[in-house]
């Protein structure tokens, strides 16, 4: 499947650079001082009839396609830039230069300089420190110039505008003298090998807005290249499928500076195919916790390409203006975005499925979790994706061999604690999520506070979620702090120990959570109950809604049918959240969320009449495990601008 994909992706990219070319062809003054733009093109044509296979990476080198897609948004006016179009366009005269150079052709072009630097993609950078540069006081304000590229006897050689010349080594990985190289780390284990250029010099960021790469010292970049080799040996040998996938497909990597423990950061753009961002792990790379995540979160991202590449061929989704509850994310995400994160994470799922048979120790207590946890929320955005309409036939095919693959995990045997912490865990994320961002209907909270305050019953119909929607919360951040203390707990027991008797977290690993959660993580229900009112009721956290109303629903687990009104309300922190709110702003005196609850949960039982009765109300209360987790999707008033998925 990879290299099918990425032998598509090439042909696209060919096309794309085509296009380019063809868009040109009406602006000829857009090269500017540069060589006409069908000279590059004949160029990097020749370059690419002479060596093939080196050409074609530099092709499929992720930055190309970045920088392909940007210039021809802006060349058909849906993007703008402050880069002079001549600047923008002479990129493909660096490409055509760079396929040139690894071809051994002799040739000598134009190429565009920013501030005294010139980059040849997938070669490295010429340029000349500040302190050095000569004087000009003719450009002084300009940092655009042109730069001179030729290759003479096989010698490449750079002219800057600062009347200095950089040669390019042999090897252009290596660094010289005015030359920064791209590096290459090359892993292999038991015949199988994983070729990343590392993107430390690239021009175009792989997310749009974020900042872009810092040349790697040489120490972080070895201590990079020891991380990769130990993830790659522990890849091949225990998930070797997955091994001969990454090497065939994953091409360039864009480290970012260390995250926080169990919180890796990284992401992938449908064009820069075979590009991922990764944050360096936290701890050593001697350990095996760093090597399993650094692992992991490389199965996960190079899930999010071959998705990319499968979209690029064909739609999996119609239009859907929807949002929806994905699991692993903080922020409501479009119907895309659920896709993609399914199709990432049931990779995941596999992946810890198979370290629940090779880890040991702590190492297998968090497998076991993990697994429990991520074949649990898979599951449910793949009930959500499965049932809704705006599925492709090739999507809604592609979201059946998922769950049926998760059927056959179904078996797999979790010990108990393990299970209990993973559905805690998935349930507090959800509560979470939904006290964040999922707004009742205005009506509801009116009649449902009005009647409070009257002294009556809550109204019947406050016990369906319906005409509630979905608005963004850009608050709504670290809601995985459950299963993020957990991992703590597993792994640190030692540090989890230490910042229960602090009574706050104070290390960076526990940013995030609070004292209610290390309480509610822990098992001390009472202490985690009046830590999370104290935190609703001061309106110092959103998410503090969502645990208390899981918490009091615990409370009432043994009720009998009863308790089902409790559960239901769990499953609705945001009706809790803002009915308070209302109360609390008509009457001038704060209310007990607690008592609130109770009344809430106590009228909709004793209206239905008991357990179920038949038209009642209770009939419809969402239950722990059914369709209603807070998965689906509902009317949209604001759009997530976080492009992972």
């Amino acid at each position: 499947m990879a290299r099918a994909l990425l032998d598509a992706e090439y042909s696209r990219r060919l096309l794309l650079l085509r296009a380019v070319v063809d868009e040109m062809a009406s602006l000829p003054e857009a090269s500017g001082p540069l060589e006409p733009v069908h000279e590059a093109w004949d160029l990097l044509a020749g370059a690419q009839r002479r060596a093939p296979e080196p050409v074609r990476r530099l092709l499929m080198d992720p930055q190309t396609g970045l920088w392909a897609a940007h210039l021809l948004r802006r060349l058909r006016g849906s993007s703008d830039d402050d880069t002079p179009l001549w600047a923008e366009v002479g990129r493909l005269h660096a490409l055509a230069a760079a396929g040139a150079t690894v071809a051994g052709t002799d040739f000598r072009i134009r190429v565009p300089a920013h501030d005294g630097a010139v980059v040849l993609p997938g070669l490295g950078r010429a340029w000349t420190p500040r302190e050095r540069r000569l004087p000009d006081l003719s450009q002084e304000s300009e940092p655009w110039g042109v730069a001179d590229v030729s290759v003479t006897g096989g010698r490449a050689r750079v002219a800057l505008p600062a009347a200095r010349v950089v040669d390019v080594p042999a090897d252009p990985a290596s660094d010289a003298p005015g030359w920064q190289g791209t590096r290459l780390f090359r892993s292999t284990h038991d015949g199988v090998t994983l070729t990343l250029s590392v993107d430390d010099l690239g021009l175009y960021p792989v997310i749009p807005g974020d900042p872009g790469p810092v040349r790697l010292d040489h120490a972080t970049a070895e201590r990079w290249r020891q991380r990769l080799d130990r993830a790659w040996a522990l890849l091949v040998t225990d998930h070797r499928e997955s091994a001969e996938a990454l090497a065939q497909g994953l091409l360039s990597l864009v480290p970012l500076p260390r995250g926080e423990r169990f919180r890796p950061r990284s992401a992938s753009a449908s064009e820069a195919f075979g590009c991922v961002m990764l944050s360096e792990p936290h701890i050593e790379p001697d350990a095996h916790e760093a090597t399993v995540e650094l692992a992991v979160t490389l199965v996960h991202e190079f899930r999010h390409t071959l998705l990319n590449g499968l979209m690029h061929l064909t739609p999996l989704t119609e239009d859907c203006a929807d949002l929806f509850h994905a699991p692993w994310r903080d922020d409501p995400r479009p119907l895309t975005g659920l896709l993609h994160g399914a199709f990432a994470f049931s990779g995941v799922t596999r992946f810890w499925r198979a370290r629940c048979t090779r880890d040991t120790g702590r190492a297998l207590e968090l497998a076991r979790f993990e697994f429990a946890l991520w074949r649990r929320q898979s599951r449910a955005a793949l009930k959500t994706l499965d049932a809704h309409p705006a599925l492709t036939v090739t999507g809604r095919r592609l979201v059946q061999g998922l769950m049926a693959d998760l059927r056959e995990w179904e078996t797999d045997p979790v010990p108990r604690r393990a299970l209990q912490l993973a559905e805690r865990a998935a349930a507090h994320q959800r509560a979470a999520w939904r006290a964040h961002h999922v707004v009742p209907e205005e009506s509801t909270v009116t009649a449902t506070a009005g009647a409070w305050l009257s002294g009556g019953a809550p109204p019947a119909f406050t016990a369906a979620d319906s005409g509630s929607e979905i608005r963004t919360d850009p608050a709504g951040c670290r809601l995985d702090v459950y299963a993020h203390l957990v991992r703590l707990m597993v792994m640190d027991p030692e540090s989890f120990a230490e910042a229960r008797i602090a009574g706050t977290p104070a290390a960076t690993w526990t940013r995030g959570a609070t004292a209610a959660d290390l309480a509610c993580v822990a098992g001390e229900t009472e202490e985690a109950v009046r830590l999370y009112t104290q935190e609703a009721e001061g309106a110092e956290r959103v998410g503090a809604w969502g645990g208390l109303g899981l918490l009091i629903a615990d409370r009432h687990a043994d009720d009998g049918a009863a308790g089902d009104g409790y559960r239901a309300l769990a499953e609705r922190p945001e009706l809790l959240r803002a009915v308070s709110g209302r109360v609390t702003r008509r009457s001038g005196r704060p209310v007990s969320p607690a008592t609130l609850a109770d009344w809430l949960a106590r009228g909709w039982h004793d209206r239905a009449g008991g357990a179920g009765g038949p038209g009642t109300p209770h009939a419809e209360m969402p239950r722990p495990g059914s369709s209603h987790n807070g998965s689906g999707s509902m009317s949209q008033s604001a759009r997530c601008s976080q492009s992972t998925a």
